[in-house]
This record gives structure tokens, sequence and C-alpha cells, in this order.
């Protein structure tokens, strides 16, 4: 969930509008094809280093977000999208924490179907490669940043068969971290693009807030150790 607003031009008609609510939901599937072996005990836990890992992953996202077919900017797209990816992750130094250090990369293609109800008339996109990058580095134990980059290329988008540009966009940015225990973690961060001088360039500005809960018996056991520990 959350705000977006800006400015588009349809089908000559120019648009100056935000939506509030709720976005399209997304359901992902990732499994690990090269790294270290899974965590199953708290000795494994212990041992873990990331080392070099690659995974592969798919996301679909479901059209039940917020939608109003009269504005051409929503949080839900009304048609369903999804991508194909391959994030790989590498470590970089000693797996200690306060000074762990890792390289992500993530090259992904979104697929998207039609719209055919957007502002009167149907919306096809074609595929859009997606490349993020990310360098992240522990503070302190529990507090973590990381420098993030992404450049998105094609997803060409025509109304009613009428062609319009295709995307050549960078954004830059960063995201600060916070474990505040074992089960939870939150995160905030900002990103804008940076190659967006042209008229006809994409501009954006992204503020970002999330909050993760996690729970899987091997953390519990660590936390049960601590407790008695303490």
């Amino acid at each position: 969930m959350g705000h977006i607003s800006g400015e588009m031009s349809v089908g000559g008609l120019s648009f100056d509008q935000g939506a509030t609510g709720f976005g399209d939901p997304m359901l992902e599937f990732n499994v690990n094809l090269v790294g270290p072996p899974a965590i199953r005990d708290i000795p494994g836990l212990m041992r873990y280093e990331p080392g070099f890992s690659l995974d592969i992953l798919t996301d679909l996202a479901f059209p039940v977000g917020e939608y109003d077919s009269d504005q051409p900017l929503n949080l839900g797209q009304n048609r369903w999208y999804g991508r194909v990816g391959a994030p790989a992750t590498l470590q970089i130094g000693a797996w200690v924490p306060g000074q762990r250090t890792t390289f992500e990369l993530l090259p992904s293609v979104w697929f998207f179907s039609d719209n055919d109800d957007y502002v009167g008339s149907t919306l096809e996109t074609a595929p859009l490669f997606q490349l993020e990058g990310h360098l992240t580095r522990d503070f302190l134990d529990m507090f973590w940043g990381s420098l993030d980059a992404t450049w998105m290329l094609g997803g060409k988008s025509s109304i009613d068969g009428e062609d319009g540009s295709s995307l050549n966009s960078v954004g830059i940015g960063f995201t600060l971290g916070y474990q505040v225990h074992e089960n939870i973690q939150v995160t905030a961060g900002y990103m804008a693009t940076v190659n967006d001088d042209d008229d006809d360039d994409v501009s954006m500005d992204v503020f970002h807030f999330s909050i993760v809960v996690g729970w899987h018996k091997v953390v519990e056991g660590m936390e049960r150790l601590k407790g008695e520990g303490s």
C-alpha cells in the first residue's frame, strides 16, 4: 500500500493527479541454485557464510489493487504482470556481525498482460528488462545500510495500437535497515532517477518503508539459548 502522484500525458490529454490505497499483491517463488547448504540446525546457523549464491525467482502480481479507469496513474494496474529473475549475492570480506559487506545483483525481465480499461482505451506493454544492484555494509551488529542502483530498459507501451516510447531509466538511492530483534526488521530508503533531463524522460522520486516479520525454529532456538545464557 502507499501513495503515488505525478504528471502524465495520455491520448493528447494531460493529467496531474495522485492515488492512495492498496496496490496489487505479489506472490514470489525463489529457489537457490548455487550457494551454501540450507541452514537446518543451530550449529549450521552459527557457521553460516553466504559466500557466492545464485537463485532463480518468479513473481506474479494479482490485479486486485486500487484502480480508477478514468485516470492513468494508479496503485493497481488492472492486469496480470510478473517477472523472472536471477538474484546473486557475493560476500565481501569476513562474515562478522557489524562488519559484513555484500554485493547483490538482480537481473530480471517483467512481462505484462493487456489492460483493456485504461482511460477508455487498451494499454499494451512490451517486456521490460530491469537490473538492480546493491552494495550493503553493516554499521553495527543490528544496523546496516546500502547504496542502491537500478536500470530499466524497454517496456514500450501502446494505447489502442499507437506506440509510445521505450524506457531507458537509471535511478540511484540508499536504504537503511535496523534489526529490531531476530524476528523483525525495519527498512527505509529513497531512490531518484538521474537521466531525466529531457521532457520525454521518466522522472521519479521514490520513498519506501517496510517492516519484515519472519520466524524459523532454528532462529527461535538461538533466541532460547541467548535467554538461558543471560
